[in-house]
């Protein structure tokens, strides 16, 4: 198994980092790559070998990393989740929490609900789930096509209104 973390690119994620610890702790065999954003602390995942972890990855690296995976694991950034629904990846979330520091504000606990409701993206408020999740694979969400064609379809009609708006003013 190939799993991408991905903390985003603004800032490090210590729980996200916390979960990779325990899946590499508990699936050695896999493999798991983990971009842990500016700042991040990465000398205690020195001693997993079946994890590369780096802060940030170019994106040309990065998107090799994400087409290979099996599963991506990521804060709930509307980038990442956008990308996996369009691409059919399945993805599990762990929403950044404002009170335990890691951003401004809750908006991706709100983000998270919404997918969740949307489009069944599991969401986890704990590192001890999340790990759960992620270790049994016949447990996780499946990707598919559905959402890459309900967001396509949903781009282009509000295109073709937004067209339309534009050709009556």
């Amino acid at each position: 198994m190939k799993l991408l973390f991905t903390a985003g690119t603004q800032f490090d994620f210590p729980r996200l980092q916390q979960a990779v610890e325990q899946v590499a702790r508990q699936r050695p065999q896999w493999q798991l790559t983990f971009q842990a954003g500016p700042g991040a602390r990465l000398e205690g995942l020195a001693e997993w070998p079946n994890v590369l972890a780096r802060p940030l990855f170019p994106s040309v690296e990065f998107q090799a990393l994400f087409d290979a995976a099996d599963l991506v694991v990521t804060h709930a950034g509307m980038g990442n989740i956008i990308a996996c629904l369009e691409a059919g990846k399945p993805l599990m979330m762990l929403p950044r929490r404002a009170g335990l520091g890691e951003h401004r504000n809750d908006h991706q606990i709100d983000t998270a609900e919404a997918f969740l409701r949307m489009y069944n993206v599991p969401a986890y408020e704990s590192v001890p789930q999340l790990v759960s999740a992620i270790v049994e694979p016949a447990d996780w969400p499946q990707g598919g096509t559905s959402a890459a064609e309900r967001i396509h379809r949903t781009r282009s009609a509000f295109a073709r209104q937004f067209d339309a708006l534009l050709r009556e003013l």
